[in-house]
């Protein structure tokens, strides 16, 4: 996974971009996908905490729906 921060905010959270990579395979071949989105992340008490997460879909050959 790649997390990049884009911004601080003035309430204390921080903005980030993501990107995830996985591989689906079968017995026959495999291929690597993307997953991209973005995250705000506060911290509470001493614990971070995701305020808001957003992702894009990705559509998976030979898969109804993709995620």
């Amino acid at each position: 996974m790649k997390l990049e921060e884009q911004s601080k905010n003035d309430d204390g959270t921080i903005d980030y971009l993501y990107t995830t990579t996985f591989k689906v395979y079968d017995e026959n071949s495999s291929k690597i996908y993307e997953k991209e989105g973005e995250v705000t992340i506060s911290t509470t008490n001493n614990e971070l905490k995701i305020d808001r997460d957003w992702s894009r879909g990705v559509k998976i050959d030979g898969l109804n729906g993709g995620l």
